[in-house]
């Protein structure tokens, strides 16, 4: 019950916001007595730190199994985003932003976790790309991956762009494109080129 209760909470939230959604619509929708959810969430803040696990739990699924497709990284990169962004296609407003705002005391707890699955993973695909003479190999590894993590961060916490102008979709393929442009030698400029031409 309890994970029938996360996934219906996390589709609920991310297509309707955390602060917009409430316990009782969540019972409801799933045709069950909000005393249910309270057996296993104290409070909604107990099940919006758990729904944010969650979806860390569903990325890391998703971030392993694109990596046993032996893509090259910068086509593996652009899978995880496609398929991520598959998973959270009904946010509305970024879930950071959210978190940040409504639930502070949950984003300080699970920033560090979000930050180390996203800089492990950077961390992993800059260096193979290294190896496989997809990136130059000057760059720094540790530099690139933070500064990598700062722009994402930043343009989802709307610090320089109104939220109703800004589709993060769009936005964020614009961001791997331009960091990819940054990092690639010739051999991966051949690779981005037909990803993007795709």
């Amino acid at each position: 019950m309890e994970h029938i209760i996360l996934k219906k909470a996390s589709e609920l939230f991310i297509k309707y916001g955390f602060k917009n959604v409430t316990m009782y619509e969540i019972a409801n929708d799933l045709g069950i007595s909000k005393k249910t959810i309270y057996v296993y969430y104290e409070n909604k803040s107990e099940l919006v730190e758990a729904v944010i696990k969650y979806l860390f739990s569903e990325i890391k699924i998703i971030i392993e199994e694109i990596k046993n497709q032996n893509l090259n990284p910068i086509e593996e990169s652009f899978k995880t985003f496609s398929t991520v962004s598959q998973l959270l296609q009904d946010e509305k407003i970024s879930i950071e932003f959210q978190l940040k705002k409504y639930f502070p005391d949950v984003y300080e707890r699970i920033n560090c976790v979000k930050s180390e699955i996203l800089q492990n993973t950077i961390t992993d695909n800059l260096t193979r790309g290294i190896n496989e003479g997809v990136y130059r190999p000057s760059i720094d590894v540790d530099f690139i991956s933070r500064y990598f993590l700062t722009t994402i961060s930043s343009f989802k916490n709307y610090d320089y762009f109104e939220m109703d102008e800004v589709d993060l979709i769009s936005g964020m393929k614009l961001i791997l494109e331009l960091y990819f442009r940054s990092i690639v030698t010739e051999k991966g400029l051949i690779y981005l080129e037909k990803i993007i031409n795709k």
